[in-house]
Order: structure tokens, then sequence, then C-alpha cells
């Protein structure tokens, strides 16, 4: 072997050793983090503005003007494709059961949709943020009008 090809060798040996060292850092999935804990809102923002509290005034900001007892609420979702949402350490009614709501999700287009619901009574969200430390989905409800679209931020 010439005195260039061991040299070329052994080069290509080195790098070859020094890549497969390297640890994978790959990123979680979405479904990683979605999973990853139980989710608290944050923020809840409506458009157009609507009376949330019925006290007369509208707003968009319908996080600002929700009960203690609803914004103590986690929301966590399993890998097998279920959720629950929990009362939290305060609940609006006492007698109202801890789980409030049970259901599935899934992902759809792509992972860039969330569909939550049972069969026939599922709501599809846009995905417009989902890290390990913020969720944050917008909903389109039909209130028999134009429609409210609502962004929900959750937190971990």
């Amino acid at each position: 072997m010439t005195q260039f090809t061991k040299k070329a060798a052994m080069i290509v040996l080195t790098v070859a050793v020094i890549a497969g060292c390297h640890k994978n850092d790959s990123a979680p999935s979405k479904t990683d983090l979605l999973t990853s804990g139980s989710w608290r809102l944050t923020a809840s923002h409506v458009d157009p503005a609507i009376d949330a509290n019925g006290d007369g005034v509208v707003e968009n900001d319908i996080f600002a003007v929700a009960l203690p007892c609803v914004k103590d609420n986690l929301m966590t979702f399993k890998r097998e494709g279920t959720y629950t949402i929990d009362e939290g350490a305060t609940k609006c009614d006492p007698s109202a059961p801890q789980i409030m709501e049970s259901s599935n999700w899934k992902f759809m287009d792509n992972e860039s949709k969330i569909v939550i619901g049972d069969p026939g009574y599922e709501e599809t969200g846009q995905l417009l943020e989902l890290s390990s430390t913020v969720l944050q989905i917008k909903i389109f409800i039909d209130d028999g009008g134009s429609g409210l679209n609502v962004t929900q931020t959750y937190g971990h």
C-alpha cells in the first residue's frame, strides 16, 4: 500500500469512528411532547369577543375572567390515544367527579391537527405550537352564526 493510500485509509477510518461515537440527539416526537405530563390552561383567546362571564362586557381574553376552579384543571394525554381532564385542586362543583372528562385523541394531517373526542363528537384543532413546555391549539366553534375561533394555550 502506498503512503498516500495508507493516510487516506486512516483519515476515512478516523472519521468513521468519530461519526459513530456521536450521541443520537434526535428531537422528541410530537406524541412524546404531548404525553410528557399534564397540561394546565394558561391562556384562552376568542375571536370575535364574547361575554364569557355574563357581566355584559365582551372580551377576547376569556382566561382572564375564568374561575379559579377552571384555571387549575389538568389535561393529560396518554400514548395509547386517550386523554383525561382532571378537576385539579379546586372543583367548581364539589360533588362533581375528579375526572370530569375522559375520551380519545389522535393526530391528523401530518400531525398538524389534533382530534379530540369520541367518534361522532370529535373536535379538530389546529396545532399552533407543541414543545416541551407549551401546547397551543386553535379550535373553530360553530355557534350558529359566524363562528368563534378559540386559541387555547397550555403549559406544564
